[in-house]
């Protein structure tokens, strides 16, 4: 295993009246009394007046008599015209820390390592080969420090390693609870299995996420089963009712969902899930008014309708027919019962009059997506939006109880706690 060590040059480089060693000097003297083997050094200059080509010269003098090692064996770069002009650039000193690290790769071996120093230069050629290594840039390598001789205290090491890596995994902390704030699983799933936070539960909670907000409730369960000591018995519980098909449990997913999406301002989404929420809502109430369930092929249809002559002495029906007429429809009891049909039938009960004022006033919502749907249009803003979500959660918590913690906040709760 052997070393490439890369670095900028500077002032002190390679010996300096202030402080006698340079750190560039003094990393190398300390790798190899670590017994490494320097294969190679890149060292990166600036040019002009106050550039530090001679000084980049002098080390590479110093290297080859010290080490005995061949000509070839150091590189000498000069940056670009922009950061000789001006050394504090930080974009600029990052790029050419880039352009020395994709140098020193050529000469990386099996085994190899990158030794980078991270004290000669400007503050901000010091500070991008740590940046470089929380961007994920550096990943066989090391970045040193090499303290000043002169402000060391008792006890400190003259030359130490940093580890940018923390703020990789504090910047991936930052983009995955985003993600997961936004219910954006399959994106924060992505992130974090190219992060170093990456778990096993944080994953199989993450795909249980993906899943669930997909509707895909079995690949959901199967995904919290891996783990279901250390899931809340509420996220347990819904998974297991949302299996069963359950009205009341599909009701309360899509009005979460439906929340989500109105958050997350995709208001074409929000306008899908609103109409899948009503006829959930209409299949619901038929449910429980008329003990009749909705048919769920064509071969149920007849049940469907034959059901709905009897129950109750045909009184929904004949209110069906009276709401078909009155708007001068024509009514054929033979095709699928669609969101008319079931509208007209639970009118019939006074008793609900006030859930069937607020399902109505989604109609125009549920129209406004088929229309936008077929004209491919998009949807950037919904009128009366806060109106109608105050709506959505008055019909919801008439019909259903609702849980004391949205689910989706729940599980991202527990996410959170996973990643830190």
């Amino acid at each position: 295993m052997a070393s490439i060590v890369l670095s900028f040059v500077g002032n002190q480089d390679p010996f300096g009246s202030k402080t006698g060693e340079g750190s560039l000097v003094s990393l190398v003297r300390f790798l190899v009394e670590q017994g490494k083997e320097i294969k190679k050094v890149v060292l990166i200059y600036t040019e002009g007046a106050s550039g530090t080509s001679a000084g980049a010269i002098e080390t590479k003098d110093w290297l080859l008599e010290e080490l005995g090692i061949d000509d070839d064996a150091v590189r000498l770069i000069s940056v670009s015209k922009q950061l000789s002009d001006d050394p504090t650039d930080l974009f600029e000193a990052a790029q050419e820390a880039r352009r020395g690290l994709d140098l020193a790769q050529f000469s990386v071996g099996d085994g190899d390592r990158i030794e980078l120093n991270a004290s000669s230069g400007t503050p901000a050629m010091k500070y991008s080969f740590t940046l470089l290594q929380a961007a994920g840039y550096i990943v066989n390598g090391q970045v040193w420090q090499v303290r000043d001789p002169q402000k060391m205290k008792e006890g400190q090491k003259r030359v130490f390693e940093t580890d940018g890596s923390v703020l990789r995994r504090e910047f991936d902390r930052k983009v995955i609870r985003k993600q997961v704030e936004n219910c954006n699983y399959a994106g924060a799933l992505e992130s974090l299995r190219f992060s170093s936070l990456a778990s096993a539960n944080a994953i199989a909670l993450l795909e249980y996420g993906r899943c669930r907000i997909a509707f895909d409730f079995d690949s959901a369960f199967d995904q919290i089963q891996l783990i279901t000591n250390q899931v809340p018995q509420q996220l347990l519980q819904e998974i297991a009712d949302l299996r069963q098909r359950r009205l009341d449990a599909i009701a309360k997913e899509l009005y979460f969902n439906a929340l989500i999406r109105y958050r997350n301002r995709e208001f074409s989404e929000f306008l899908v899930l609103l109409t899948q929420f009503q006829e959930c809502v209409l299949g619901l109430l038929i449910q429980r008014k008329l003990n009749l369930e909705l048919p769920s092929n064509h071969q149920e249809t007849r049940h469907f309708w034959d059901g709905l002559k009897i129950v109750d002495g045909g009184q929904p029906y004949q209110t069906l027919l009276v709401s078909y007429q009155r708007r001068g429809w024509t009514f054929v009891a033979e095709s699928f019962p669609k969101r008319p049909h079931l509208i007209g039938i639970l009118e019939h009960y006074a008793d609900i009059t006030q859930v069937m004022v607020l399902l109505k006033d989604f109609n125009e919502y549920c129209e406004q997506r088929n229309r936008r749907v077929h004209r491919f249009e998009g949807v950037s803003e919904i009128e009366n939006g806060l109106e109608l979500m105050a709506k959505l959660k008055k019909l919801i918590r008439m019909l259903i109880s609702l849980p004391n913690e949205n689910p989706f906040d729940l599980l991202n709760q527990q996410i959170y706690e996973l990643i830190g």
